[in-house]
């Protein structure tokens, strides 16, 4: 069974381990085993052998970064974000402390009087904190639910989809007769007699204590938040840069100088409103009109919130946590803007990554750094190496790197630019590089060579047992073998796409791909392709061995499956995350990366 990353009692969900501590309990047992296998070995005589019995578990090597998508702060010190993937954090006394919900429910808004009364809303519902634990409220609707604001604990508004308006009294929690079935997704007020909801195809509705009145707008474009200085200076931000201002009277449209959506308005401390969105659109209010401007390019900020005195606090995509304290922005959470695609390590000390954004991630077991080349605009895809000091990396625009121990990067490119998915080789001077539209292309030590695949259907992995027995699968059930001479198609009896494939010690042969399908080709099997169940109906994106003819696949829903030669079994990685890279190194720890930029490692 999966395991939950949270504990759930009578008294609530309970927060998970933290880093440090997981870092502690792994470095224990480490410790422990180490003092077992001693004792074992320092025996003598008829002296009972002590033998370990501790089984290997998953260990977290690289927390996953999830979007964050709202904020809401006790002070610039401390404070809440909320976001995808059931995930919920709170910063204070310089330590994050984690939560996860419904990993298949993204949380959307939080808000709160002070550390011990907040609520925070998403798609798997409300949720009140008591400064300990978080209570799921039963508030009468299963709708996805939005945003969240309130004046005090005892009056307090929730927006979600179709018309869904809530509101809680200290007691209940009440649905406000409104008749409309917009999505509304988000809520402000200067008072409990003064409240604006924003929402779909340019509405906003105001509460003036009695009733719910639609306002005229003058767009019927989305508007994803609304906040103000007061009742009488509103403004609403939303999809294509909308802007639109309330002066008491009535809504005007203003110049946004971007068309990026804007997901997010808030009050510059002692100054004007500023916006952010999509694409790190940021954009701040002046006495001429808003000025249009970029905080970390290409990643979409959601979520503002200040301390009406000093500090503005901004959250976005995978993880990104920002304070803006006059002059300078402090990042106090980097995030991470990379999905890894592979994984690889040719000793039992040293581990590498690659992703999205340009990331080579290696990892000598003390943290993890970035050794990319200086090359913008690409996502890496595949490693293989024979030794930590000489590998290969290939990535989307047909790009092609060697590392050398010592010596700058060695770089290609392909002038057809066709994405290249995978690389594999026998040695250095007999490398293979596949990917889009049947690409193959292959190293000699020197060159690079592009060859006759015989398709032309994309391939997402290669990998043989020498120069003359060389397989590459991909997409529509492709399969494509290199008897050192030509390539040649072989008829895999299915049409689901084949993501990996691994030639194990013994002679046996093995891809897996999307809807769990495992295909086998043993020795005496010549060239037939034969189905095997592997337990799991979720696609499997990557597949490795070890020296033992055991082999391990990974895929979606944190999914793990090990083949020991007869059966596969699934195991439970405690993740949900999608995995689309797996390892196995000579030492026999299990290493998978994927979404979010996450990293698991299967070991004592």
């Amino acid at each position: 069974m999966i395991r939950p990353s949270f504990s759930q009692s009578d008294a609530g969900f309970r927060p998970v381990a933290t880093a440090a501590s997981r870092e502690w309990s792994v470095w224990l047992g480490l410790l422990f085993g180490l003092l077992v296998i001693a004792g074992a070995l320092g025996g003598c005589g008829d002296d009972e052998k002590i033998v370990a019995t501790d089984e290997p578990e998953w260990h977290t090597a690289l927390a996953p970064e999830y979007t964050l998508r709202a904020i809401w702060g006790v002070h610039s010190a401390e404070f809440f974000t909320v976001g995808e993937q059931g995930t919920l954090r709170r910063f204070a006394n310089n330590e994050w402390t984690h939560w996860q919900f419904d990993y298949s429910k993204n949380m959307r808004g939080v808000w709160g009087i002070d550390g011990d009364h907040v609520v925070a809303v998403g798609e798997s519902g409300i949720y009140f904190f008591d400064g300990d634990s978080w209570l799921l409220q039963h508030a009468g609707t299963s709708a996805d639910l939005l945003g969240v604001w309130g004046t005090a604990w005892d009056n307090i508004y929730v927006v979600g989809v179709a018309g869904t308006l809530l509101h809680y009294d200290g007691e209940q929690w009440q649905q406000q007769d409104i008749g409309t079935d917009a999505n509304f997704y988000s809520v402000w007020g200067d008072g409990p007699d003064d409240v604006f909801v924003s929402g779909s195809a340019g509405t906003i509705l105001h509460f003036d204590g009695a009733d719910w009145t639609p306002q005229t707008t003058g767009t019927d474009l989305a508007l994803d938040c609304i906040w103000g200085f007061s009742g009488t200076d509103v403004y609403a931000v939303g999809t294509l840069g909308t802007i639109v201002h309330y002066d008491g009277d009535s809504w005007e449209i203003e110049a946004s100088g971007t068309s990026e959506r804007l997901w997010a308005v808030r009050g510059l401390p002692g100054g004007y409103p500023v916006a952010v969105g999509a694409n790190g659109a940021f954009l701040q209010r002046t006495e001429t009109g808003w000025e249009s401007g970029e905080i970390d390019p290409g990643r979409s900020l959601y979520g503002l919130w200040d301390d009406t005195d000093s500090a503005l606090l901004m959250v976005g995509y995978n993880g990104l946590v920002m304070r803006l304290t006059d002059p300078a922005w402090h990042v106090l959470n980097r995030g991470r803007t990379h999905w890894l695609q592979d994984v690889w390590g040719s000793d039992c000390g040293r581990i590498y990554a690659v992703g999205k954004q340009g990331v080579v991630l290696q990892s000598a077991g003390i943290g993890w750094q970035d050794i990319a080349p200086d090359r913008v605009g690409v996502d890496y895809t595949g490693i293989w190496g024979l030794t930590d000091d000489d590998f290969f990396v290939v990535a989307s625009g047909g790009y092609i790197a060697r590392y050398l121990d010592g010596r700058p990067w060695s770089e290609w490119q392909l002038q057809s630019g066709a994405n290249l998915e995978d690389v594999w080789g026998s040695g250095p001077a007999d490398v293979f590089a596949v990917g889009a539209d049947g690409t193959v292309v292959h190293f000699d030590g020197t060159d690079w060579e592009v060859m006759d695949s015989s398709v032309a259907t994309s391939l997402s992995a290669v990998h043989g047992t020498g120069p003359h027995d060389v397989y590459a699968v991909g997409l529509s059930g492709t399969i494509i073998h290199f008897d050192g001479n030509v390539w040649r198609q072989r008829d895999s009896g299915v049409n689901s796409r084949l993501n990996g494939i691994r030639c194990l010690a013994n002679g046996e042969k093995i891809i897996v791909g999307n809807g769990g399908v495992a295909l086998h080709n043993k020795p005496g099997d010549g060239i037939v392709w034969y189905p095997e169940e592997t337990g799991t109906v979720f696609s499997l994106y990557a597949i490795t061995g070890d020296g033992r003819g055991i082999a391990w696949a990974a895929g979606f829903n944190g999914g793990v499956a090990r083949y020991d030669g007869q059966s596969w079994e699934v195991l439970a990685t405690g993740s949900h995350d999608r995995f689309d890279a797996i390892h196995v190194g000579p030492c026999g720890e299990v290493h998978v990366a994927g979404g979010w930029g996450a990293i698991l490692r299967y070991g004592y």
